[in-house]
């Protein structure tokens, strides 16, 4: 992410993700209800005894304006629909949430001043810790004061609750990205590897996994080229690459996406692709990029199945509430993506039966196989893993798109 993101379409650490949370298109969804109560080998739900009277607030803190303002908009549109879903069908022991979104501006300073306005308003709950040096700034500070954080942002430095106790990530991690990416290639003999970073701390993570994991496997690994993430022409880039002898190309950053398919054309290169979930963020489709080019996802169609195992009554009026917004396009999925959040908190608020961040934590790390809006797809956490998404969640997706302009998964 997808923070694309990115899984949704946030910027992840200092990237931008929009990624999602996988899915394996079978099965039944269950209901909002019993979806946010259930916890195999976690702790008792303990009720809400100790919940004061009125809404529970859960906040936000994302850029509308300033370098990195792409992500925020549509951050707040996607957290505002599916916190409106929830309260409409859902609650925490009959407590409805008060979704506030907070405008960072891209400035450091700022998120700062807004990360110690929620403190002092005794406010212990968050959706998204803002994206890339605004993050760095406040990310300390919510841990210091035990702010629960539940985001989808597969940069491992996050989510290491030694040093991030109450960040809890649903997505994708990093590192299960790069060992899929890996996998894909490995499976469908892609060579050569190459890779192509914005420089960004997710985007620089994500390509040491991914370098590490083709290594590993025995694949040939020529070498990473870094671009500037406010980068617009990357044919020099990309003509280093083909001039490398780079025959399959591992895009790690989030910036840059429409600059690296129009430079293909431009220098008639077609390396086989192989991304994380950028290029469906950017609406890139098959004409566009090389033939084989495969893309990240974790909400796709299985070919096969049948729709109604994804589209469940719940799923489909998240994405058409979602629609109503923004029109038919990729970042719709974003909808499916967010909503296992407000499953992860209320269950964790009703284990606990505390808002205190601490216990919060407590409650999530103690909890197995916690059931999402989304078919098959379980959140589990632990003391030593923060990171609650099962591998088996995510693919390769080929760029064809289905209903709601949702991907099919690669063979």
């Amino acid at each position: 992410m997808r923070q694309i993101r990115f899984r949704r379409r946030l910027l992840p650490a200092a990237a931008g993700t929009a990624l999602m949370i996988g899915l394996a298109a079978c099965g039944s969804s269950a209901s909002s209800s019993s979806a946010s109560s259930t916890s195999t080998g976690g702790a008792a739900a303990a009720g809400c005894s100790n919940i004061p009277a009125g809404p529970i607030n859960i906040a936000e803190i994302q850029p509308l304006s300033g370098a990195n303002a792409t992500s925020g908009g549509l951050a707040q549109t996607e957290a505002q629909i599916t916190v409106s879903y929830f309260n409409a069908h859902d609650s925490v022991c009959g407590h409805k949430f008060k979704f506030t979104f907070y405008n960072d501006k891209s400035d450091p300073a700022t998120g700062l001043s807004l990360a110690r306005e929620i403190v002092t308003q005794g406010d212990t709950i968050m959706l998204g810790d803002s994206v890339s040096t605004v993050q760095n700034a406040i990310q300390p500070y919510l841990m210091q004061h035990h702010v629960l954080v539940v985001v989808n942002n597969g940069a491992a430095a996050l989510s290491n609750p030694q040093n991030n106790p109450t960040f809890f990530n649903y997505g994708p991690s990093n590192e299960q990205y790069a060992a899929t990416m890996v996998d894909w290639a490995k499976a469908h003999h892609d060579n050569d590897v190459g890779i192509l970073s914005d420089g960004t701390s997710f985007s620089v993570e994500l390509a040491a996994d991914t370098e590490a994991d083709a290594k590993a496997a025995g694949l040939t690994f020529i070498k990473t080229i870094t671009y500037s993430p406010t980068a617009i022409d990357l044919t020099t880039q990309l003509t280093e690459a083909k001039e490398a002898g780079i025959k399959t190309l591992f895009p790690t950053g989030f910036t840059g996406v429409p600059a690296m398919v129009s430079g293909l054309k431009q220098i008639g290169w077609s390396p086989t692709i192989v991304g994380w979930g950028g290029l469906n963020d950017f609406d890139v489709t098959a004409p566009q990029v090389p033939p084989g080019t495969v893309d990240g996802c974790t909400i796709y169609y299985q070919p096969g199945q049948p729709q109604s195992a994804l589209l469940t009554p719940e799923n489909t009026a998240l994405l058409n509430s979602f629609k109503a917004a923004i029109g038919v396009n990729p970042a719709l999925s974003l909808a499916l993506l967010s909503y296992p959040a407000l499953l992860v908190i209320k269950h964790a608020i009703i284990t606990a039966n505390s808002l205190d961040g601490q216990k919060l934590a407590a409650a999530l790390e103690a909890t197995t196989g916690l059931a999402t809006n989304l078919p098959d797809v379980t959140e589990s956490f632990s003391p030593t893993n923060h990171d609650g998404l099962s591998s088996s969640g995510l693919t390769e997706c080929t760029l064809k798109q289905g209903p709601y302009d949702i991907l099919y998964s690669a063979s």
